[in-house]
């Protein structure tokens, strides 16, 4: 079978036995893992994670954000789903060698477009779904947000980062190099909308009480200034990741400094 496109190689990045794999929220010397935690830390707090949380994690990755919703914010459950089997293993294992196996039989590999794995309201439902940074990759945008509005309950909070255009695009000929990205990236250019269009279609869908967090300076310029100084440490990285990792950082710098994406966290409750 041929590689996934959603895989381990962030693995190479990390620090230690980590393996974070989103873009970050950067301050001053951080590290990629610590910049991972630290975007991961931020939306748990935007959703007001605590120990009476029951959390659906989609598009969970190698699992590192599982184990800060457990050990950080100490919910009460936890569940998942994740299109990448090879990602799904190793959050799998990873929660087992922490000694959280009751948590593993509810990790699901799959895509989120399909009904079937999600679950239905009621005693084993979640009262909040996150998405950390991975919503832009999903081949529906809105059948996501049905989905997730059909397994909350009343008041319960869908919560995620995750990129929007500026009000003021225009598309011109920065649409060639963003449509490009968006290919190269499988990001479908339909998931991509202004931050009102995107509360519109969380409206349509059931949702409530919208929050937009703008993040875009912190994440997009802090990965590309990151990556600035560690490709040249980066000798031990195959040539196709490094080749990966200085377009992302290329293209965010170019994105922000053009307005031509911003980066947001997001946060909507399940309305009556």
């Amino acid at each position: 079978m041929p590689p996934e496109f959603f895989d381990t190689a962030e693995i190479a990045i990390n620090e230690g036995d980590q393996s974070w794999g989103n873009l970050g929220l950067w301050q001053e010397q951080d590290s990629y893992s610590s910049a991972c935690r630290n975007l991961a830390i931020a939306l748990g707090s935007m959703a007001g994670l605590d120990e009476t949380s029951h959390v659906l994690d989609v598009g969970f990755g190698c699992g590192d954000q599982l184990l800060l919703w457990l050990e950080h914010f100490q919910v009460a459950t936890l569940q998942g789903i994740n299109l990448s089997a090879t990602q799904t293993q190793g959050a799998t294992e990873l929660l087992h060698r922490r000694g959280y196996d009751k948590h593993c039989e509810h990790l699901t590999q799959g895509d989120i477009c399909d009904s079937s794995l999600w679950p239905a309201r009621g005693a084993q439902a979640p009262t909040c779904i996150l998405c950390l940074d991975s919503a832009y990759h999903f081949q529906s945008k809105p059948v996501f947000f049905e989905h997730a509005a059909h397994s909350l309950p009343v008041g319960g909070k869908l919560c995620l980062t995750d990129f929007v255009l500026p009000e003021d695009f225009r598309p011109g000929m920065r649409e060639l190099p963003l449509h490009a990205m968006l290919w190269a990236s499988r990001i479908p250019r339909g998931n991509i909308m202004t931050a009102a269009r995107y509360a519109e279609q969380l409206v349509d869908s059931g949702f409530s009480s919208i929050e937009v967090r703008d993040i875009s300076q912190e994440v997009m310029l802090g990965f590309a200034g990151w990556w600035r100084c560690y490709r040249e440490r980066a000798g031990h990285l195959p040539t196709r990741s490094r080749l990966k990792y200085l377009i992302t950082a290329r293209f965010l710098d170019w994105a922000f400094t053009n307005n031509v994406l911003r980066y947001v966290m997001v946060c909507a409750q399940r309305k009556p």
